[in-house]
């Protein structure tokens, strides 16, 4: 069998066991080198010189084994380009144990006890593209690798093995990050990454996006981020505006751009990462080979589907094949989209085990089709609660008479969801961490009874049904499956949702209260992709859903216009107006007021001068209390005395509090820790209570960049949500983290603390 027939049928994945004998894996044998020998560049006078344009990576760390990944090109040919068989080359791989140190991220000459030195083969049909796996290693254990190729060499790079399942791990470090939207924001947390003290990484996903030009990618971006392009892209509408990536083509392209970037490069040297995708690998919100770009098409007997791309499926899989260093089979001869099965688990001594979680290629359409709604708003997006379920229902009928329940509401598949199980019930590890792409965390919004929200919006509703909110009923089955089998310490760690998010998921969210706790979900906000918060407040910009704009942000010129609205119905309420929605009845009962010298006419005028800066609600309405933010805005108007209104609100309030109390007590008596509660347009207003839409979010921060770091012991998980400063006139800003914040779990508590 000759070289290239063994790589094709190994899906381009060559191995190779670490020993004395130093092997190829292609045939042939090396010469073993000594402790501190390399080897030595081409004897031709005038070699040709090589480059490893997207650098070198390290993935799937096991206590035994690495995949080792780079591509290799002439130096003189265009990096990004695809090329022939014309640009085919030989390349040798070298393993030294060891920490390389300094060396790493460098082009310096790897040297140290040699455990291995292969020969490879860089070939057209992979892109030039070459990944290696090497077993026979020693569990948790540095070693360095560089790859040669006439005596060029591409950077040194380094790994750590995890340690043997029985072994009895200390500690162990990690990061977690996903979203990294190479044209908005910038990268320099990438920089900050190579400054952790870390094991591995894990990627959670969208790695990469598959479109340029998207409405969510026209903001600010840093100055060496330059455009991207597609060699054979398609426009989404028309001839103009965003291009998505079509061909094999196009996905190589996006990773190798991508890849080019230098900080980039200098973690993939650094840290091993251990990865999976979520759908901007393929299409945004993607299920199987389906694409929703469009509201695809419904019909009433069969229910709704959207535009199928097996080609363009494939093709994505392939290209994130070539590009990650995953220990992975690609299976270029199935006949479906099925080439690929990247769920998979690690185990990292008695202390941990990682189960990733492939949440797209197995995944069911949404449960209510695009086209039977009339748009992703309604059936990804803010979505009935009441309809969700209720269609829920109908499908998991359909199903059960199938043979599968949930086969119609799945996000796993049957296959996946039966391994996940199995796989949780016989871990023996201490913490039992989740790589999950999508939040498990229910994140509503109930406007039932909240004053000012348009109609359409007066609903209790979901607000992200393209994560397992959509998909309650696999969810609830997970769940509490693992509440059944008492299955301790499970931590799920999360990406997508371009925000921080910490809290308990329950098994049944519809209990009052929530009593089904079952594991803690750890949410990262995007490495650079634009925030959760600033796709709700471009949608509440619009004045169609003006009155709406307070659940996601306020300032302090809308906060008095807030307090002028408050102060006018409390002043209607006492003057017996008993419908309030009646403005002009409201209106007479001011005015009566102003006459009666009760409350002054400046009171209802806004304040020149106010900041209109943009002040973050959204997060009081996903992991908090309703309309607190405001209250406090409205209370420092006050105290400060900046605003008329928010004076006379205030005082307005402290009245009606001192008349309550009784006693002689005046309103001047009253502490304004008593008052601020009421100056919430949200409050319930008898007690002053603020309704709150999730208890089980601890922690939510809506507008926001970073990663996670991990620190894990016996005893407690320690989380540190690490959040980037913005970009700074197209510059990375230094420093480059803002905030840091730090949270904690107890070993057999089911408890997130925010320290």
């Amino acid at each position: 069998m000759d070289r290239r027939q063994f790589i094709r049928l190994a899906g381009f994945m060559t191995a190779s066991a670490a020993s004395p004998l130093l092997l190829t894996a292609c045939g042939g044998t090396d010469t073993a080198l000594g402790p501190t020998e390399s080897p030595s560049p081409s004897s031709s006078p005038n070699p040709l010189q090589y480059q490893f344009p997207q650098g070198v990576a390290a993935g799937d760390p096991r206590s035994d084994s690495i995949v080792l990944w780079t591509r290799v090109l002439p130096r003189n040919v265009d990096p990004i380009a695809s090329h022939g068989a014309a640009m085919n080359s030989t390349i040798q791989l070298l393993v030294t144990e060891g920490d390389p140190a300094g060396l790493t991220g460098s082009e310096g000459v790897l040297t140290g006890k040699v455990v291995a030195n292969v020969t490879l083969a860089a070939l057209s049909e992979w892109d030039h593209s070459v990944r290696h796996k090497l077993t026979g290693l020693a569990g948790n254990t540095y070693y360095g690798y560089q790859f040669i190729v006439n005596g060029s060499r591409s950077m040194v790079g380094r790994f750590k093995t995890a340690a043997a399942a029985n072994a009895d791990l200390a500690q162990l470090q990690f990061a977690f990050l996903s979203c990294q939207d190479w044209s908005i924001h910038h990268w320099g947390g990438f920089s900050q990454l190579l400054t952790e003290d870390l094991d591995f990484i894990v990627h959670l996903g969208d790695y990469i996006y598959e479109t340029i030009g998207e409405d969510f990618q026209t903001g600010q971006v840093e100055a060496r981020h330059g455009a991207l392009k597609l060699p054979d892209g398609a426009f989404k509408a028309g001839n103009s505006g965003a291009r998505y990536a079509l061909t094999l083509a196009d996905y190589r392209a996006l990773y190798k751009q991508y890849r080019s970037d230098a900080r980039l490069q200098q973690v993939h040297a650094r840290f091993a990462m251990i990865a999976i995708w979520d759908d901007h690998e393929f299409s945004d919100d993607c299920w199987g080979d389906a694409t929703t770009y469009d509201n695809g098409t419904y019909d009433p007997q069969r229910g709704g589907d959207n535009k199928h791309e097996t080609t363009r499926r494939r093709s994505a899989n392939q290209a994130w094949y070539e590009f990650m260093p995953a220990d992975i089979v690609f299976d270029a001869n199935a006949s479906s989209f099925h080439t690929v099965r990247l769920y998979r688990d690690f185990q990292f001594g008695q202390l941990m085990h990682l189960v990733m979680t492939d949440e797209r290629l197995y995944r069911a359409d949404h449960i209510l089709p695009e086209a039977a709604v009339g748009s992703s708003i309604g059936s990804r997006y803010l979505v009935p609660s009441q309809q969700l379920s209720a269609v829920e229902a109908q499908k998991m009928a359909i199903g059960k008479a199938q043979g599968d329940e949930l086969a119609l509401v799945s996000i796993l598949g049957k296959t996946q969801r039966e391994w996940w199980k199995s796989t949780l019930k016989n871990s023996k590890a201490q913490w039992k961490v989740w790589g999950n792409e999508v939040s498990l965390l229910k994140m509503r919004l109930d406007a039932r009874n909240l004053p000012g929200v348009p109609s359409a919006l007066q609903q209790d509703l979901v607000l992200n049904a393209d994560q397992w909110d959509g998909f309650n009923a696999e969810r609830s089955d997970l769940l509490q499956f693992i509440r059944q089998n008492q299955i301790k310490n499970v931590v799920a760690i999360t990406g997508d949702i371009h925000s921080f998010y910490a809290g308990v998921a329950h098994a049944d969210y519809s209990a009052t209260p929530p009593n089904t706790p079952a594991l803690i979900d750890l949410v990262t906000a995007g490495m650079s992709s634009d925030s959760f918060y600033h796709y709700f407040a471009s949608a509440v910009r619009d004045p169609a859903l003006a009155s709406a704009q307070a659940l996601v942000f306020s300032s302090e010129a809308g906060s008095e216009q807030i307090a002028i609205q408050m102060l006018s119905v409390g002043i209607a309420q006492q003057a017996g107006v008993s419908d309030l929605s009646n403005s002009s009845q409201v209106s007479a009962a001011v005015t009566g007021a102003i006459n009666a010298k009760i409350v002054p006419a400046q009171a209802f005028v806004a304040t020149a001068g106010l900041s209109r800066s943009e002040v973050n609600t959204f997060n009081d309405l996903l992991g908090g209390q309703l309309g607190q933010t405001i209250a406090a805005l409205i209370a420092n108007l006050a105290a400060t005395k900046k605003s008329i209104a928010a004076q006379t609100l205030a005082g307005f309030i402290a009245q009606n509090i001192a008349q309550k109390v009784g006693g002689g007590i005046t309103a001047a008596q009253i502490p304004a820790s008593q008052v601020t509660p009421f100056l919430n347009p949200f409050a319930n207003p008898a007690t002053g209570a603020a309704p709150v839409n999730n208890p089980w979010i601890r922690y939510a921060d809506t507008d926001a960049q970073g990663y996670a770091l991990v620190k894990l012991t016996p005893t407690q998980l320690q989380c540190t949500f690490r959040k980037i400063n913005p970009l700074q006139n197209g510059q990375v800003p230094s420093p480059v983290i803002m905030k840091d914040t730090q949270l904690s779990i107890q070993s057999g508590v089911l408890e997130v603390k925010v320290n």
